[in-house]
């Protein structure tokens, strides 16, 4: 209910447009209705946001485990990343996902239902947009239905992006603003509020500079994976992919990674 948020400090109202970003911490999705309306756009996080990886290997958790270990070996961030993702690519092509909570995508389809403008925003890179499309697709969801835009594109940026079927696919090397807010120029339209949900409140933040654009601005931290069963162990996502090549190909061996192997 509404009296779950807890209003943070971060308030700030621009006199020359007069435009309000609020920034909001709650872990239930229905706290965030009210402040959507029919003039609004809801920018959706995925990974550990609207859904999380349903086994250790290939949950979200699981990559950033794998960047630690080549940070603490030596690697700049950029350096572990690029040597990470091969392995993460592979991984979200049998990774299945689940909601935090079970009335996420309900409430999604609620407001999807009603017109309200919707996307996905993620660090997600374009190489894993097809496994992702499908994950989000395997929860009875799809971002195109009201989505800003229909078409297929990249967005110029400092690293390669991309939307598609209503995901704007920002890449790790970039940050979400740098991007969203030349694709509002791409797509030439302006909304008059942005609702943008994201599990990282450092994302969050970042979206506050669309005041600048004459946008009310409300970011939602969500922490519903902080609260959540932990689903990411490193032992079992070690010895998940032992057997990463055989599970990517027999369906049989992906059922049996969904119960951890057990």
């Amino acid at each position: 209910m509404f009296t779950h948020v807890f209003f943070k400090i971060a308030i700030l109202c621009l006199a020359v447009f007069g435009i309000e970003a609020k920034i909001i911490e709650t872990h239930y999705i229905e706290d965030v209705i009210p402040f959507i309306d029919e003039e609004t756009w809801l920018l959706v996080d995925l990974d550990n946001c609207m859904f999380e990886g349903a086994q250790a290997l290939g949950h979200a958790s699981w990559f950033y485990d794998e960047l630690q270990k080549r940070i603490q070996a030596g690697m700049s961030r950029e350096e572990a990343i690029s040597d990470a993702y091969p392995s993460w690519i592979k991984t979200q092509k049998v990774c299945r996902v689940k909601p935090l909570e079970d009335n996420f995508v309900p409430t999604l389809l609620t407001l999807q239902n009603k017109g309200i403008v919707m996307m996905g925003l993620t660090h997600r890179q374009p190489s894993v947009a097809d496994s992702t499309i499908h994950q989000v697709a395997s929860l009875g969801f799809d971002f195109i239905e009201t989505a800003p835009s229909k078409k297929c594109f990249s967005v110029a940026a400092k690293t390669l992006t991309l939307f598609s079927q209503g995901i704007l696919f920002v890449g790790d090397y970039n940050k979400k603003s740098e991007v969203f807010e030349p694709f509002l120029s791409v797509i030439q339209q302006k909304p008059k509020k942005i609702v943008f949900i994201d599990d990282k409140r450092k994302n969050v933040e970042e979206l506050e500079s669309l005041t600048n654009h004459g946008i009310e601005y409300i970011g939602v931290h969500y922490t519903a994976i902080e609260h959540a069963k932990p689903v990411y162990i490193r032992e079992i996502a070690e010895f998940q992919y032992k057997f990463l090549d055989k599970i990517m190909s027999n369906e049989a061996a992906v059922i049996l990674m969904e119960n951890g192997l057990e």
